[in-house]
């Protein structure tokens, strides 16, 4: 009896491990889709800043019939004025967030998910003109 009963711990114990391992894998792809997403809001924003007469907009980013279908970003520009040695210039800072699971608008980040495996990123990078 012994002998059965620390078999059936085992076996529990490695049902347990092969569970987390799997919904730590899930996560960890969601992780991934939601970089990608974020870092396509980036490169929204960058262009956008760079080639089209030097417009910083935000705007909602969606991936219909992607890989990246279940994430929306977010994406904001913040405009800087510079001047160096009496040259003027702008710095532009373009943050892109990205989430499956948006608040209502929608805008990432969620403060309230209710998804279990809720995955947000964000990025933030400065474009200079």
């Amino acid at each position: 009896i012994f002998l059965m009963v620390i078999l059936a711990a085992l076996g529990a114990f490695i049902a347990r491990i092969s569970l987390l391992q799997s919904s730590s894998s899930a996560l960890d792809t969601l992780g991934s889709g939601a970089y990608q997403a974020a870092r396509a809001g980036v490169e929204w924003g960058a262009y956008n800043s760079l080639r089209t007469g030097g417009t910083c907009a935000g705007t909602s980013l969606t991936f219909p019939g992607t890989a990246l279908a279940p994430f929306t970003t977010t994406v904001t520009c913040i405009p800087t004025a510079t001047n160096e040695l009496g040259v003027t210039g702008s710095v532009d800072q373009i943050t892109s967030t990205a989430c499956n699971e948006p608040a209502a608008g929608p805008v990432c980040p969620n403060g309230a998910p209710t998804k279990a495996n809720y995955a947000e990123r964000q990025i933030i990078i400065k474009v200079s003109r």
